[in-house]
């Protein structure tokens, strides 16, 4: 008995000394490759190094204009929110701003409904122009928005306004501020049908007096109106993988010499072009050098034409947040411009006709910029009339009913000189396709009495 009770002991301190030396290798382990120092130096940290130095790089390789004119406009000039910008037929800047209303997580139920229905609208100048060195020289809208969102002009000095609490949108004609034109949606209902919109976005107006609405972000479609505000025809998928798919169209610009009508998708992180008479869609622009998030597009045609981009803030970061200027025939990223202390949110981004004068509107912090470029100052588009940039995909790939053209290469094959050489957008073409959904006509209108 006294032999088995000893071999017992033994046996359990046998144990306990081989469990004592699995510990110690354990622990020694640990000291020697802590999981601190891992992350810190290890593989994540080169990956994220790696990444830093091609953006780095890539931001050298493009010029960096246009410059930034500080002190504009006026400092001592206080604004709320800036959720858009617009020049006017005079060269003024029209900067459109919330003053006391912000958008936050509590401004909208989980249906879109504005939670401050009932409550005045804003009471101060919501819409603030500023001439060429940044004087204040006009300020209305009062009284008559509570979200601003969206402004343009169009070539008779009409005014065009989204409120995104509202659900509508609004034309002002030059000679009355107080009472709009026309009015399209109705007033804080947000649907998906023929008369309504769910938070729209932006406008553009054709020279023809037709325009387009961005609507927006609850509802993923592009819709062509009449001058008058009759439904043309409207475009726009919610799910999928065609050009024709929206996360938050944000903003549109026209490319009116090119037949062209371009949308920023912002949570797609491109820019996707469609024909302005049939909403056939052109063209599309991306760029990981520019992210997943685009929320902001501008027209010039100087030169054979020129888009400005601005991006924005993203969940990790990718890329830094900047504007860039794309050639809009070849695709080609040429420049990239920023104020000096960098973007924070940019929200909308305008330029001249002849791209010498860029603005951008941010919206935290309240501010809103301009950059000029001084090589376009005294450019003539006439000069440029018979310049011709060559055009050399890196790569094509077939599809049925569609050619992929790509000028950029991806996180997965990018080459850092051939990146260095081109710097090009990915630009992606396609020709009429029954793959693709055609323009949407809506539905014949039920008679009056119906």
């Amino acid at each position: 008995m006294r032999l088995f009770y000893n071999a017992s002991i033994v046996y359990f301190l046998e144990i306990l000394f081989l469990l004592s030396c699995v510990l110690n290798s354990i622990s020694g382990r640990r000291i020697q490759y802590p999981e601190e120092d891992y992350f810190r130096g290890g593989y994540y940290g080169r990956e994220q190094q790696d990444n830093e130095n091609k953006i780095k790089i890539a931001l050298e390789k493009l010029e960096h204009a246009p410059q930034w004119v500080q002190d504009w406009p006026d400092p001592t000039i206080k604004m709320g929110q800036v959720s858009g910008v617009a020049l006017d037929n005079a060269g003024r800047v029209l900067v459109f701003h919330r003053a006391s209303n912000v958008w936050d997580a509590t401004t909208f139920t989980d249906r879109d409904v504005y939670r401050n229905i009932g409550t005045p609208p804003i009471p101060h100048a919501t819409i603030l122009a500023f001439n060429d060195s940044g004087s204040l020289v006009d300020m209305w809208g009062q009284n008559l928005f509570y979200i601003p969102h969206g402004i343009t002009v169009d070539k008779e000095g009409n005014v065009w306004i989204t409120d995104v609490a509202m659900h509508q949108v609004f034309k002002f004609t030059p000679d009355n501020r107080q009472k709009p034109a026309l009015v399209l949606g109705e007033k804080f209902v947000p649907r998906n049908d023929e008369t309504h919109f769910c938070k729209p976005s932006a406008v553009a107006v054709l020279s023809t007096g037709d325009f387009f609405v961005a609507d927006g972000y609850c509802n993923t479609r592009i819709i062509k109106f009449a001058p008058d505000g009759t439904r043309i025809l409207q475009w726009g998928r919610r799910k999928g993988e065609s050009p024709f798919v929206f996360t938050v169209p944000h903003a549109l610009t026209l490319a009116e010499d090119k037949g062209q009508v371009c949308v920023a998708n912002r949570e797609r992180g491109c820019v996707a072009c469609f024909r302005t008479d049939n909403g056939t869609f052109v063209q599309q622009y991306h760029s990981w050098l520019i992210g997943p998030r685009i929320f902001s597009v501008a027209y010039s045609p100087v030169r054979g034409g020129r888009l400005y981009i601005v991006n924005g803030p993203m969940p990790e970061q990718e890329v830094p947040v900047r504007g860039y200027v794309v050639d809009f025939r070849s695709g080609r990223l040429i420049q990239t411009f920023a104020p000096d202390q960098g973007f924070a949110n940019p929200h909308d981004v305008v330029a001249s006709a002849d791209g010498s004068k860029v603005y951008v509107a941010e919206l935290n912090p309240y501010r809103a910029y301009k950059f000029i470029d001084e090589t376009l100052k005294n450019y003539s588009r006439n000069e440029d009339q018979n310049v011709s940039v060559p055009v050399k995909p890196t790569a094509t790939v077939g599809r049925k009913g569609m050619t992929r053209r790509r000028w950029e290469y991806g996180h997965g094959e990018f080459k850092l000189r051939r990146l260095l050489e081109r710097r090009r957008f990915t630009r992606v073409h396609s020709d009429d396709s029954d793959e693709e959904p055609s323009p949407m006509l809506p539905p014949p209108q039920p008679p009056a009495n119906a």
